[in-house]
């Protein structure tokens, strides 16, 4: 193997970079979109209800409502199940943000359990030690296209009368003992923002097979109107307002988004698997696992890193790849690298809205919850190690892959041998360190 770019050698890969968020947007979308701005019809109209149609179909769900965006989805799911002041939401520390703030948007209190080892789903055992009598409802992640384990999560719900919202903001497609994802729970969550499986730009949506449920929700989607009294509806405002409706160009796009759903996920598990089989046998690194309990997609390609065996952490790693070509250091300070979050300055701080601490110290909380590090061990451990590594995005062609696989073990290997000759690693700068924030 040749020497690290970063001592002297050359780079795996220069020049063109590696896709990561392009959207797929061929013929057809364009299309789509087309015909519906000839109509005249940019916002919410028909392609929305033949979008919603073609989601509900193909999960097999009995209801769909399109929306703003994944975040909103979580949203109108929590408005409807009643969560308000002064109750708990069991969340996941190993997620984007927008999946533990939504417990924040009806006032009530994220409480974070902690993750399995190996999966990074939700934790059932130590679910259930986070339950209270202020316990409500339930957000299980399917982080990067993961199924969580949800019978016992299911089982918990049913135990103690709560809510269980799927966010399945990456894993459409994605099957827990047979049933697709989002199916399981009360309400499945999705995001179609640009880069997701399947795209809208901006945009989300909820799935349910229950019609209180939906009729709620889609209220909360639409300025809080009554879907039953259909126009009279305009002038009928029983509950405080939002606007998250998806428009008419978005739905357009989305429903030949459906139309190409299985093929866009059977390439991204295509490509999982190859960097799998080049990757599995490269020391120091461990490849994804496939849970028992279904099947995954891939969303995002994620590598498990063993500083023991490396000899260093996973910022050198990081900056080492960046220097062959094939990794963005720009990721160092977004959503690609995961603080756990528990430990983000929202919950550090409690800071809630309008100046206040609500709903963490409220009257009509009679809880304590204090956040910080040593709460979810097990993610935090996970926040250090584990790396995502590349989308696993349809276009990308064999070369990324090879190029990918091949800048990964050129740079394990290259640390297993500095470990063994007792050579310092330290290509990570102090600018380097001060992307990942404070701590």
């Amino acid at each position: 193997m040749s020497s690290l770019a970063l001592d002297g050698g050359t780079p795996v890969r220069s020049g063109k970079p590696l896709l990561v968020e392009t959207d797929v947007f061929e013929d057809e979308e364009l299309q789509a979109l087309l015909a519906v701005a000839l109509k005249k019809k940019l916002r919410r109209a028909e392609a929305a209800l033949d979008y919603e149609r073609a989601l509900a179909d193909w999960f097999g769900a009995k209801h769909a409502i399109a929306v703003s965006n994944g975040t909103t989805a979580l949203h109108i799911a929590l408005a409807a199940f009643g969560i308000g002041p002064g109750d708990e939401v069991i969340v996941t520390p190993y997620t984007f943000i927008a999946s533990d703030s939504c417990v924040m948007e009806q006032n009530a209190v994220p409480i974070f359990a902690d993750v399995d080892p190996r999966y990074l789903t939700l934790d059932p055992a130590d679910v259930e030690r986070k339950i209270t009598r202020r316990t409500k409802a339930i957000i299980p992640v399917s982080i990067m296209g993961t199924p969580v384990d949800l019978d016992p999560i299911m089982e918990l719900a049913r135990k103690h009368n709560l809510w269980v919202v799927e966010d399945c903001a990456q894993s459409p497609g994605a099957t827990y003992k047979g049933k697709k994802v989002g199916t399981i729970g009360h309400v499945g969550t999705f995001s179609t923002i640009s880069g997701k499986i399947t795209s809208t730009g901006e945009g989300g949506f909820v799935i349910t097979n229950d019609d209180d449920l939906y009729d709620k929700m889609w209220g909360y989607m639409d300025f809080a109107r009554k879907r039953s009294l259909g126009a009279a509806s305009k002038y009928h405002w029983g509950l405080p307002c939002t606007n998250y409706r998806i428009t008419n160009m978005q739905a357009a796009i989305g429903i030949e988004q459906v139309k190409k759903m299985d093929r866009l996920i059977a390439k991204r598990n295509e490509n999982a698997r190859y960097l799998t089989e080049r990757l599995k046998d490269v020391p120091g690194i461990e490849t994804p696992q496939e849970p028992p309990w279904g099947e995954r997609v891939y969303y995002y390609y994620a590598i498990r890193i063993r500083p023991e065996i490396l000899g260093t952490d996973m910022l050198n790693f990081a900056v080492a790849l960046a220097a062959e070509g094939i990794y963005d250091l720009g990721y160092l300070s977004t959503t690609r690298w995961i603080i756990p979050q528990h430990l983000q300055p929202l919950f550090l701080t409690k800071s809630g809205y309008g100046k206040t601490k609500c709903p963490f110290e409220c009257p009509l909380y009679d809880g304590h919850v204090e956040y910080g590090p040593g709460l979810c061990p097990v993610a935090e451990q996970a926040c250090e190690e584990t790396f995502w590594l590349t989308s696993a995005h349809p276009l990308l062609e064999p070369g990324d892959l090879d190029d990918i696989a091949t800048a990964v073990e050129k740079v394990a290997t290259a640390f297993v041998a500095k470990k063994a000759a007792g050579t310092p690693i330290a290509y990570a700068t102090a600018e380097h360190r001060a992307k990942l924030g404070p701590g």
